[in-house]
C-alpha cells in the first residue's frame, strides 16, 4: 500500500470519527439518547490518532514526491 492510499484511508477515518463525534451529539441533545463515558472519549481519540496517522503520511508523500519512493 503506498502513502498516498494510507492518508487517504487516514482521512476518511478522521472524517468518520468527526461524524460519529456529531452524532453523538445530535443523539444526545435531540432524542435524549444516554451514551456511556467511554463513548464520549472513544470518538475523540480516534480523530487524534487518525489526524496523526494523516500528518505523517502526507509527509511521507512529500518525501516520496521529492526523493522517490522507499521501502
Amino acid at each position: 500500500m503506498s502513502a498516498k492510499t494510507k492518508r487517504n484511508i487516514s482521512l476518511a477515518m478522521v472524517i468518520l470519527g468527526v461524524i460519529a463525534l456529531i452524532g453523538l451529539a445530535i443523539s444526545r441533545a435531540f432524542f435524549d439518547a444516554p451514551h456511556d463515558t467511554w463513548q464520549y472519549i472513544a470518538a475523540p481519540l480516534c480523530i487524534c490518532f487518525f489526524g496523526i496517522l494523516y500528518r505523517n503520511y502526507s509527509q511521507a508523500v512529500k518525501e516520496e514526491e521529492k526523493y522517490g519512493p522507499t521501502k
